[in-house]
């Protein structure tokens, strides 16, 4: 799996609908060299192959991702008691120097180099304070990481991990959604902020870098940048922001054609807490897409 870095602050890399590359941290541009543009197209081509041919299968089939493991990768790491750690990993990404993540088969790894243990027990302070009511219908603690180990490293690095359930990928391998299916990610995202506003907390960070989603189910949990979390008198303005800034960017290509409900929701200011936020965007699934129903993810190569 390939992984660009910024030349000026060696922050990773994203691809928008054009095919450029360019960094979120500093705003650089740059383009894709002819190996790296093979590359790239080959492993989206394998990712987009694999949903496409999974699309008709049944449940049990679906959770065989053998094909897309064939392109896995390796990285090296060393406990502080002088273990070795081997990761083996479908998708790597890089937030800045200090911080990176690796897509496992069962877990969401985060490795926080020793100068980014501030920003590890940060992350692991906001989820702590994560709290939930207490008839959790909807099954909302699913869309929150849930911890699965941390490893202290021989240079003073830290690794947290997290359990993924399901067919988990980040987001943005699965390239840009149409309408109805960005919707079921925009009503999760909504989900995840009332939960947000009843801990008191402000993610600070939501965005298609943070989330992670199972096509199959479209089940999706905020599952990266919670280091930058913090406590929220009010509730989460920046974060409903953020559900809509996200929403049209993986919408990407698909912008025209939309319900007009939906475009007027990316347009708008979000309301004054999350709560009203959600009953905003009911109505939207109402009234744009004719209510709630399941719908199969069929990604287009």
């Amino acid at each position: 799996m390939l992984s660009f870095k910024c030349e000026n602050c060696n922050g990773e890399l994203s691809v928008d609908s054009s095919g450029a590359l360019y960094c979120e941290y500093c705003g650089s541009r740059f383009h894709f060299s002819d190996e790296q543009l093979r590359g790239y197209k080959e492993f989206r081509g394998r990712m987009l192959r694999y949903l496409r041919e999974t699309h008709e299968r049944k449940a049990e089939e679906v959770r065989n991702e053998d094909a897309l493991w064939h392109s896995a990768e390796y990285a090296y790491l060393k406990s502080a008691d002088d273990n070795d750690i081997t990761i083996r990993y479908l998708y790597r990404c890089d937030d800045g120097p200090s911080v990176t993540m690796y897509l496992t088969r069962e877990a969401f790894l985060f490795h926080f180099k020793k100068e980014a243990r501030a920003l590890a027990e940060a992350q692991e302070r906001a989820l702590q304070r994560l709290s939930f009511p207490p008839a959790d219908m909807k099954g909302l603690r699913d869309c929150f990481p849930v911890a699965a180990g941390s490893y202290l490293l021989e240079n003073g690095g830290l690794l947290l991990a997290y359990r993924r359930a399901g067919n988990l990928f980040p987001l943005p391998l699965l390239g840009a959604l149409s309408a109805e299916h960005a919707a079921w990610v925009v009503s999760r995202m909504e989900n995840i902020c009332c939960v947000l506003a009843y801990s008191d907390l402000a993610h600070n960070g939501i965005s298609e870098n943070s989330l992670a989603v199972d096509p199959f189910t479209h089940h999706a949990v905020l599952i990266g940048h919670w280091w930058e979390a913090g406590y929220a008198s009010e509730g989460s303005a920046g974060d409903l922001k953020a559900v809509r800034s996200t929403a049209s960017r993986i919408l990407g290509v698909n912008r025209s054609g939309i319900p007009k409900e939906f475009t007027a929701f990316l347009n708008s200011a979000p309301k004054r807490n999350a709560y009203d936020d959600f009953a905003l965007w009911d109505e939207v699934i109402e009234k744009g897409f004719g209510g709630r129903r399941f719908a199969k993810t069929n990604i287009q190569i």
